[in-house]
């Protein structure tokens, strides 16, 4: 019934129980139940279209190897980065933070936190660069670091990434920021 009066996905949410009579559906029942899958299928395609990942990275530690090599004694003991994942509606923020002695960082020990925010509650998103240390500059060829803002009424988060990825992956958050807006106004 539905191939023959050309029903697709994006047009069966529409139809009325007076169209489901005109094509044919003449018991009660199955016209509701025919609209209350229609609805399940709704919120299922709004879901992934929710979850749907645009955009992914890890936190910019270290500069570059040396500071990497020396904050890490030689490989022997891994850092945990923080990690980011931005989806159509949230921007998921996992942070580790390590346990010190001092200013040295313990490579066994660390806590984590995850904060998904919701980016229709996004006010702003700012960026600030931060260059390598001179020395790792001229030895080493090492990269800055850019530090994105995220401002929220909650509270202020930061994404830390590699010199460069910065702008870009602000155009992204705002742009989902705007998206997101715009479906909670629908």
């Amino acid at each position: 019934v539905l191939t023959y009066h050309r029903i697709t996905g994006k047009i069966a949410p529409q139809l009325s129980d007076a169209d489901l009579k005109d094509m044919g559906v003449k018991i009660v029942g199955d016209r509701c139940r025919f609209r209350h899958l229609l609805k399940a299928l709704g919120r299922k395609a709004r879901l992934v279209q929710r979850n749907k990942l645009v955009w992914a990275g890890t936190e910019r530690v270290f500069f570059g190897k040396l500071d990497g090599c020396l904050g890490t004694c030689l490989g022997l003991c891994p850092i945990d980065p923080s990690t980011y994942k931005l989806t159509n509606n949230h921007l998921r923020i996992r942070t580790v933070e390590p346990f010190r002695v001092g200013p040295m960082r313990l490579c066994c020990c660390a806590k984590y936190a995850i904060n998904n925010i919701d980016l229709s509650q996004v006010n702003d998103v700012d960026m600030e660069g931060i260059p390598a240390p001179c020395v790792q500059q001229v030895c080493c060829c090492s990269d800055g670091k850019e530090i994105l803002e995220v401002s929220t009424d909650e509270g202020n988060f930061e994404v830390i990434l590699k010199q460069g990825d910065g702008d870009r992956v602000s155009v992204l958050i705002m742009n989902q920021v705007e998206e997101s807006q715009m479906m909670e106004r629908d």
